[in-house]
């Protein structure tokens, strides 16, 4: 016979039991939580290990980018040569290309020494070293250009297509023309003519490539010559891609070697950037603008240090040397667009503008390109160049004796 407290401690085992049982099923249900938030742990963990690697893929291949945000907006800025351009090249055998470091010079030292051969044109060789007007100095080379060719105002070398003048070669082209040197493998100078009828929708072509215009038997410098991963600078476009946009073929032209000097990465996507962006600033506001543009010197840094040459080893053997400038130097001249342009500059409409940037790094640390304004007067003694030779003296003499001055 059952007694109270038996009848009291069933009810209450049924209880422990019950409890127990519940606790059971939250620990098994609380396991198979774990398990499944486990799960899902290492399968986001994965995914996002892959995307990871994927973008760091990414970001080799394409030149390790890294993002400026300034006064023209949002710029992705690559920091090296983007290898995923070189597949062809490295397809065919053509890349890295075949270099023979001992022969590299990698020195500011005695630079007098290794200095390209300097290009004196006629025109300096007069005893005023002046020469506007057509009373004064030499015009060979000078006269026949149209208005809006890029050397209506003058040819500033006196450059010719003769390949007895293989140091100052002319090279004339739809979208700009220029001087080639074979010594430097470099232009001394490109040309061109710039308002809002060379600005279009064309895309930016990137299709860098050896200059088939150059005479037989002179060599054609090639995109991989530059050789980023081991000297560090960029093929700086002397005529701008962005100034030659009308259409893809204008701006494919741009993308010719012999368009390139080797440029510090903080010269030519900074500060030339920047000065390249208020040229057409200009244009757009109603301007027409005449733009030479050039290196000089030899000895430039950029982030793998200081060379006066990148050597290109050619498959005989041989090897050239491509210099490597000191400085870039441009010189503008700013006229209200319009036609007549001999007659329209004048002291109060025309301006000139000339800027000499250091081959270096780390320049825009101390400012933009306003820093490094001088006068036209300034580059032709730099260069031994005569620019806008065509003008009246006295109009010449005020406009390039004029330091630029920012309103």
């Amino acid at each position: 016979m059952a007694t109270k407290n038996d009848t009291e401690k069933k009810p209450a085992e049924t209880k422990k039991k019950a409890s127990t049982k519940s606790t059971k099923n939250s620990q098994t249900s609380s396991k198979g939580s774990k398990k499944k938030n486990s799960k899902l742990g290492k399968v986001l963990t994965s995914i996002i290990s892959i995307l990871v690697v994927l973008l760091a893929v990414a970001w080799f291949l394409g030149g390790k980018p890294y993002v400026e945000i300034g006064a023209e907006g949002i710029t992705i800025v690559q920091t090296e040569d983007p290898i995923i351009y070189h597949i062809p090249e490295f397809i065919r055998g053509e890349y890295p290309p075949v270099t023979d470091y001992s022969e590299t010079s990698v020195s500011t030292k005695d630079t007098a020494e290794t200095a390209p051969a300097a290009v004196v044109p006629a025109s300096t060789a007069s005893a005023s070293g002046k020469s506007g007007s057509g009373t004064k100095g030499s015009f060979a080379g000078d006269l026949g250009y149209a208005e809006d060719d890029p050397l209506f105002f003058g040819n500033p070398t006196d450059a010719v297509a003769d390949t007895k003048s293989n140091t100052n070669y002319l090279m004339i082209k739809p979208q700009y023309t220029l001087s080639y040197n074979t010594e430097t493998l470099c232009p001394n100078w490109a040309a061109w003519h710039l308002d809002t009828s060379n600005m279009g929708p064309a895309d930016r072509m990137d299709d860098f490539r050896p200059d088939t215009d150059l005479p037989e038997g002179w060599y054609g410098v090639k995109k991989a010559d530059y050789q980023y991963n081991a000297y560090g600078f960029d093929r700086g476009h002397v005529c701008p891609s962005a100034d030659r946009t009308t259409t893809k073929e204008d701006n494919s032209m741009t993308f010719l070697m012999t368009n390139m000097v080797p440029q510090s990465p903080d010269n030519n996507r900074i500060i030339w950037m920047h000065f390249e962006n208020f040229e057409r600033e200009l244009a757009n506001a109603g301007n027409e603008v005449y733009i030479i543009a050039g290196p000089n010197g030899t000895g430039g840094t950029s982030g793998k240090g200081t060379f006066d040459s990148i050597p290109i080893k050619l498959k005989s053997g041989e090897v050239l040397q491509m210099n490597v400038p000191a400085t870039t130097w441009k010189v503008v001249l700013v006229i209200p667009a319009g036609t007549g342009d001999m007659g329209r500059v004048n002291k109060k409409d025309a301006y000139t503008i000339a800027i000499n940037v250091p081959n270096q790094m780390g320049m825009q640390k101390t400012g933009d390109w306003e820093q490094y304004l001088t006068s036209v007067d300034e580059i032709e003694a730099l260069t031994g160049y005569d620019f806008f030779e065509l003008l009246p003296d006295d109009i010449e003499d005020a406009l390039e004796a004029a330091v630029y001055v920012r309103k």
